[in-house]
C-alpha cells in the first residue's frame, strides 16, 4: 500500500485522498470540498481542519489509526488479512468501509453508493460468531469489512425487523455485540455497564441504549450504535484522542498538569458548538457521572463528539461507562485528570468545580451542575442484576460522600 492512495468518504461523499506511507500518511482534501465549506472548517476531524495544502504529521496518522481496533483484536484482524498491525493503510483498505462515525476509507475507484449489502444470518451463525470472539467463526462468504476502535472483542452487525444481518461491502452496521471478556479481572463487567448506562438515562444524561442477551454459552452486551439512525444512515463522530490529534495509546490521561486534557478538549470543541457553555456543562455532567459511579475506564477513547454536516459539534452520549472501581478495587484511575487529581479515590466535588472553572465555567454554575448530577443519579431507581445488587446503594453512598464535600469512599466489594 506504500504508493497507493485511498479515498476518504464522509456521508457518502468523496472528500479527500489518503496517500503516503502508513507511518507517514498524507491527507489531501478535494478542492471542491474546501471551496464549499471554507478553509478551517471542521468536517472530518477537529484536529484536521479543511485546507488546500496536504496535511501530514501525527494528527493524520492518529486519526486514521484511531479508526482501527487495538491490542489482541487488531492482531487477529491483521493476521486474518496477512498484513502488519502497523500498516494502517492496508488494514483500512480491507475494513474501512464501515468505521466509527460517517467516515469510510475505500480503495480508489470504489463507490460506496449501492455497494453495501445486508446478508441475513441464521441464529446459529450469530451464536458461532459471538462465541468465537476474539477470533471469528464466520461463513466463508462473510468478509470482515467493518472496523471500530477499542480493545474489547466485539462484532458489528445490523438488525432489521428483529433479525440479524451481516453488513457487507460498506453497509452500515447498527449494533455492537460485546461478549463478556474471557480474561478480564473485573467480574460482571458488561452487566454492570448495562446498568450504569440505564442509570445515566434515568438521571437525565444522554447514554447509549443497551440490552443484555445470551448467545450460546456467552452473555453479551448489545449496544445500539448512537452514530447510526434507525434507517441505517451514518452520523459522524470522533473520540477525544482524535479531537486532540493524539495516539490511541495515549488514551489514559495520567498527567496531573493544569490545564488538563479535558481543558484542551473544551477549548478545541466548544467553539464549534451552537452554545459553547452548554457544551462545557454537558461535558461536566458526563465527567461527574463517571467519577460518581467509579468508572476507571473513562479515558479519551470513551468520550466522543458528534460532528454534524453543518460543522456543529455536540457531546456524544455516554458509552462504555462501567462502575469498574465498585467491582475491582484496583481500578482507581479516573481516565482523565480532574483539577490535577487522576485517582478516583481522591476526586471531590471541589475538584470537579475547579476543573470546570479552568474551562471558563462560572464556579456557581459548575457547583450547581455537579450537584444536580449527583442528586439525580442517587435518586434514580434502577434495579441491578442479582449479582450486582450492591451497586445502587454504593452509588448512593458515593453521592452522599461527594455532596458532603469529601472524597467518594471506595465502597467496593472485596478483591
Amino acid at each position: 500500500m506504500r504508493n497507493e492512495r485511498l479515498a476518504v468518504w464522509l456521508h457518502g461523499r468523496h472528500i479527500a485522498w489518503l496517500s503516503g506511507t502508513s507511518l507517514r500518511p498524507r491527507l489531501q482534501y478535494l478542492p471542491d470540498v474546501v471551496g464549499e465549506y471554507g478553509a478551517g472548517a471542521a468536517l472530518l476531524s477537529l484536529s484536521l481542519p479543511l485546507q488546500s495544502k496536504p496535511l501530514t504529521g501525527p494528527s493524520v496518522l492518529n486519526f486514521f489509526d484511531g479508526l482501527l481496533p487495538e491490542g489482541q483484536v487488531r492482531a487477529h484482524l491483521a493476521d486474518l488479512n496477512k498484513v502488519a498491525t502497523t500498516d494502517i493503510k492496508a488494514m483500512l483498505a480491507i475494513v474501512g468501509s464501515d468505521c466509527a462515525g460517517a467516515v469510510q476509507v475505500l480503495a480508489e475507484g470504489v463507490d460506496p453508493a449501492g455497494a453495501g449489502e445486508l446478508l441475513p444470518m441464521s441464529d446459529a451463525e450469530v451464536v458461532a460468531a459471538v462465541e468465537s470472539l476474539p477470533t471469528w467463526d464466520l461463513p466463508a462468504d462473510f468478509a470482515i469489512t467493518t472496523s471500530l476502535g477499542g480493545v474489547q472483542s466485539k462484532i458489528l452487525l445490523s438488525r432489521e425487523g428483529g433479525r440479524w444481518y451481516w453488513p457487507a461491502g460498506g453497509a452500515a452496521s447498527t449494533h455492537i455485540i460485546k461478549p463478556d471478556p474471557l480474561d478480564s479481572p473485573i467480574p460482571n463487567l458488561l452487566a454492570a455497564e448495562h446498568w450504569a448506562l440505564d442509570l445515566a438515562r434515568a438521571a437525565g444524561l444522554p447514554a447509549a441504549l443497551t440490552t443484555m442477551d445470551r448467545f450460546g454459552t456467552r452473555d453479551a452486551l448489545v449496544v445500539d450504535r448512537y452514530d447510526r439512525t434507525t434507517d441505517h444512515r451514518r452520523i459522524h463522530q470522533e473520540d477525544f484522542t482524535q479531537v486532540l490529534g493524539l495516539a490511541s495509546a495515549a488514551k489514559y490521561d495520567q498527567s496531573t498538569a493544569v490545564p488538563s486534557r479535558l481543558t484542551h478538549v473544551a477549548a478545541v470543541a466548544a467553539p464549534h458548538a451552537r452554545n459553547a457553555m452548554s457544551f462545557k456543562l454537558d461535558l461536566l455532567r458526563a465527567v461527574s457521572f463517571n467519577v460518581l459511579i467509579g468508572n476507571g475506564d473513562a479515558h479519551s477513547k470513551n468520550y466522543s463528539v458528534l460532528i454534524r454536516e453543518t460543522g456543529e459539534v455536540t457531546l456524544a452520549p455516554l458509552y462504555d461507562a462501567a462502575p469498574t472501581l465498585l467491582l475491582y478495587a484496583r481500578s482507581s484511575n479516573a481516565g482523565h485528570s480532574v483539577a490535577g487529581q487522576a485517582r478516583l479515590n481522591y476526586i471531590t466535588l471541589d475538584h470537579l468545580v475547579r476543573e470546570a472553572a479552568n474551562w471558563g465555567v462560572d464556579a456557581g454554575a459548575a457547583r450547581s451542575t455537579v450537584t444536580e448530577v449527583l442528586t439525580a443519579t442517587a435518586e434514580a431507581q434502577v434495579p441491578a442484576a442479582d449479582e450486582l445488587q450492591h451497586l445502587p446503594s454504593l452509588v448512593v453512598d458515593r453521592a452522599s460522600d461527594l455532596l458532603a464535600g469529601g472524597v467518594a469512599r471506595r465502597h467496593s466489594v472485596p478483591d
